[in-house]
C-alpha cells in the first residue's frame, strides 16, 4: 500500500487504531510492516503498540493529551494530581496525565506526553464526568472524586488534623462536601476518615459549609 492511500483513509482521524486496518482490504501483516516503516521514516508517531497519529507534516487534527489519555487505556478517566491541577485545587503545574482504570497499572511515555494509569477495583470506578476540548471528549473525575482518589493512593494520609496543609490545597469553596461525603462511602475506612477530616478542613478554610442539593 502506498502512503498516499493510507493518508486518504485515515487523514481525518485524530488517532489511528490498528484495529481499523482490516477495512483497507489488504493483508494485515503487510499493512503492519508498512506502518512500522512509516514510523521509522517519521511519517507516523506511535503512541503505544497499535495506536498512532500522523506526524506534523501530515496531521490535520492534533488530539489533545486528555483525549489520548482516555484512548490509550479503556476504560479510564483522568484523576489524581492531574485532575486536582485541572480544577485548580493545587497550585502546581501538573504535566503527567494521571488516570484510573479497572485494568492493570501501567505507564506510557510518547511524543504527546507521559500517561500514568493506576488500577482500581470496579466499585471505585465512578464519579467522573465527560468534558470536551476542541470537539474531543474526555472523561475526568469530579473534583470531590479526584480528592478521594488522591487520598486512596496516598497511604500516608490518615485523616489526622493538620496533615492537609502540606498539600497547599486552594479554591476549596468550589467543592461540595455533601458529594465528597457520599462518594467516600465506597472507600476503605482510612479514606472515609480522611474524607471526614477533609470536610472539616474545608469548613475551616472557607468559613462556610456548602451543601449539595
Amino acid at each position: 500500500m502506498k502512503f498516499d492511500k493510507f493518508l486518504h483513509n485515515f487523514g481525518d482521524n485524530a488517532i489511528i487504531d490498528s484495529s481499523s486496518f482490516a477495512m483497507l482490504g489488504e493483508k494485515l501483516v503487510d499493512i503492519r510492516r508498512q506502518v512500522s516503516g512509516w514510523v521509522k521514516k517519521g511519517r507516523l508517531i506511535q503512541l503505544k503498540k497499535g495506536i498512532y497519529i500522523f506526524s506534523d507534516t501530515y496531521r490535520k487534527m492534533t488530539p489533545s493529551p486528555r483525549f489520548i489519555a482516555n484512548y490509550l487505556v479503556v476504560p479510564s478517566y483522568l484523576s489524581l494530581e492531574y485532575a486536582l491541577g485541572y480544577y485548580d485545587l493545587i497550585p502546581e503545574r501538573v504535566t503527567v496525565y494521571t488516570s484510573l482504570t479497572t485494568k492493570k497499572t501501567r505507564t506510557f511515555t510518547n511524543a504527546m506526553g507521559k500517561f500514568e494509569y493506576r488500577s482500581v477495583k470496579e466499585s471505585l470506578f465512578f464519579g467522573f464526568t465527560k468534558n470536551s476540548l476542541n470537539n474531543q471528549d474526555f472523561f475526568i473525575a469530579l473534583p470531590e472524586k479526584a480528592i478521594l482518589d488522591f487520598f486512596y493512593f496516598r497511604e500516608d494520609i490518615q485523616g489526622v488534623p493538620g496533615e492537609f496543609e502540606a498539600f497547599r490545597f486552594q479554591n476549596l469553596e468550589t467543592l461540595k462536601p455533601g458529594r465528597l461525603r457520599e462518594f467516600s462511602r465506597a472507600y476503605p475506612l482510612r479514606v472515609k476518615k480522611a474524607g471526614r477530616s477533609f470536610i472539616d478542613f474545608v469548613k475551616q478554610e472557607t468559613g462556610a459549609y456548602v451543601k449539595i442539593r
